[in-house]
Formats: structure tokens, sequence, C-alpha cells
């Protein structure tokens, strides 16, 4: 299954509360998406006029993703269920994980994820906005955040404050996007399994990228995937210094990797590199202008 590519979903954490994560969710879905919604919350039998459920084994009917918005101790038992069920993906917005030091919490996610065959957006980011299909997991209201029209530009950035930030300021200038994805600590899906994603991607003609840093070994797969996109793929690196480096450590628990080495095989593969964040709304600007 595509992870664009959803026909279904469940909303764990669902809510009627005004402000909570779950109620932005759920409404961003309610107003957008034309597939089914199930929200689980076993504290509701009804949520906007939608059924809602204790649990995802109380649903008998196919689910082919799983949007989770709960404190993160109680997320890997959500995926271990998920798993069981046959459900293909889960985006999930929970932080509290090894960026806060609980790398065992991951752990359990990412052996979930091999067991059952779910893959995991996430955590701590805030997942995808597909204005094509309708798909909203940010949990900024649309009051405060107003969302891109649709468009041929695609975001992705490992941080949801530069994810927001970029998607406030293209709403701004009227720039259309196809996909904004952040991907958070990446324990599964990350920038090289997202561009394979977007290879046949007909509304998706550039890329932009917010790096912090590629994961151990992705740099050869990550280089070789945006060579194959036939289509301009332009970064902002992030922790161009050793500061900035550990600075930005906060999604990965790691070091973002030498910025040099980075630069030379941005130039040797034809990678568009964006110096900072001005050339990078310029990049943006003038693409989406010709698309």
């Amino acid at each position: 299954m595509s992870i664009f590519d959803i026909k279904s979903v469940a909303i764990v954490g669902a809510s009627n509360k005004e402000g909570k994560v779950g109620n932005i969710i759920l409404k961003n879905f309610i107003k957008r998406f034309p597939g089914k919604i199930y929200p689980i919350n076993p504290n509701y039998d009804n949520l906007y006029n939608v059924k809602c459920y204790k649990n995802i084994l109380e649903i008998n009917e196919n689910i082919d993703t799983i949007v989770i918005a709960i404190p993160a101790e109680g997320v890997p038992e959500v995926v271990k269920q998920a798993g069981e069920r046959g459900v293909k993906l889960a985006i999930i917005v929970s932080a509290g994980f090894s960026e806060v030091g609980k790398k065992d919490l991951e752990e359990k996610l990412s052996e979930y994820s091999k067991k059952y065959g779910i893959r995991i957006l996430g955590p701590n980011g805030m997942g995808i906005y597909d204005p094509y299909n309708g798909i909203d997991t940010f949990f900024v209201d649309d009051k405060r955040l107003i969302r891109p029209k649709k468009g041929k530009i695609v975001l992705l950035s490992q941080s949801g404050a530069i994810a927001l930030a970029v998607m406030e300021w293209l709403s701004s200038k009227n720039i259309g996007v196809s996909k904004i994805i952040s991907y958070g600590n990446k324990i599964d899906l990350d920038e090289v399994e997202i561009l394979r994603e977007l290879k046949d991607d007909q509304n998706s003609k550039a890329i932009f990228i917010y790096m912090e840093g590629l994961r151990e070994g992705r740099g050869k797969e990550f280089l070789e995937v945006a060579n194959q996109l036939n289509r301009p793929v332009i970064v902002l690196k992030s922790g161009k210094t050793k500061r900035g480096s550990v600075a930005v450590s906060s999604h990965t628990a790691s070091m973002a990797g030498d910025y040099e080495v980075y630069r030379n095989l941005f130039k040797q593969h034809n990678i568009i590199e964006a110096k900072s964040m001005g050339d990078f709304m310029i990049y943006l600007k003038t693409l989406a202008f010709y698309l």
C-alpha cells in the first residue's frame, strides 16, 4: 500500500474537546477525507455523529491507516493491535520517545513494525497534509493555520515546527502543494522511502526537503532515489556547524552528520542546496510559478 493511498482511517485519541490534538485531527478528516473514518476513544459512543470505538479490535471492517495521538506510553500497544488487525500504516503524531530519552518505546514500535508489516511514519512529527486525497494530520486548527491549496510542490521535513512555518508562508503567498510530510523521529519511513513513494506521483513536480540528517547507511540510497525522480530536488540542510549538528538531534537522538560531506554529495548529484531559509523560500516561489 502507498502511504498516500489511504481509503480508511482510525483515529486513536479522537476527542470532542476543542483544542485537543485528537479533536483537531478528527475534524480535519471529517471536513476533507472522502473515505471511512473510525474515531477511537473508550470515553465516547460517538463523536460528531460518527460512531466511536473503544479500541481498534472492536472494528470489524478493513482499516488501512491508523493515526495515533495519545501519550507515548500507550502507543506501542496500539501499534501492536493495529498490526494484529492488518493495518498497513501508522501515523504517530505523539511525542515523548527517543527525543526525551525513551528509546525503549521506539524499539517496541520497530519490533511490531517488523513483526506485523505495519509501516510507521513518526513518531514526534506532524504527519501528512495531502489536499488531493483529503489527508490532514496536522494538529493546528485551520482557523489559525490556513491550509495551502492544491499544487505541484512537495515539502518534506523532520521538524514539525519548520513544516508549519513553511506551510503558513505558502498559504500567505497562495502557493499550492501536493503534499507536506513531517516524519519526526523516522524510526521506519524516512526521506528515502518517501521519495520512492513520490516517484510515480503525477501531482508532485518539485521536492523540497528540510533535512536534519540521514540515517546511518542511507546516504547512497537517498542519492540514487533523488536522481531517479527526474524532477528538481531542493535541500535545506540544518546543522551546518558542530553546535548546529547537536541542536538538531531532537528527532534522531544522534548527531546530524558532517555538513561538508552532505554539501559535496549534493553538488556531485545535481541536488540543489538552499544556503538559507531565505534561499529555500525563493526556490519555492520561483518553481511554483513555473509548475
